[in-house]
């Protein structure tokens, strides 16, 4: 392969993570409307709350957010190598 084809190639791959990043950046964004919801300050009740659901939407986030730190490192790794 040229080092054209090669070029565009790597930055077809660093607009898909990107784009991926994106994509989590709304999931992220429904989980914390979604927690909000759960954890209603203005709720007369806690034990009404419900915290298994919550529960499984902050695993459900911390899953999330560890994929973006490493979409993060790699779109940085993929552009330094562009970059040189």
């Amino acid at each position: 392969m040229s080092l054209g084809k090669d070029i565009l190639l790597i930055k077809a791959r660093i607009a898909d993570k990107k784009k991926q990043r994106e994509e989590n950046t709304r999931r992220a964004d429904s989980y914390i409307i979604i927690l909000r919801d759960i954890f209603d300050p203005y709720s007369d009740d806690f034990t009404k709350m419900d915290l298994e659901r919550a529960a499984v939407i902050v695993n459900d986030f911390n899953r999330l957010q560890k994929e973006t730190m490493d979409l993060d490192a790699q779109i940085a790794r993929m552009e330094r190598d562009l970059n040189g």
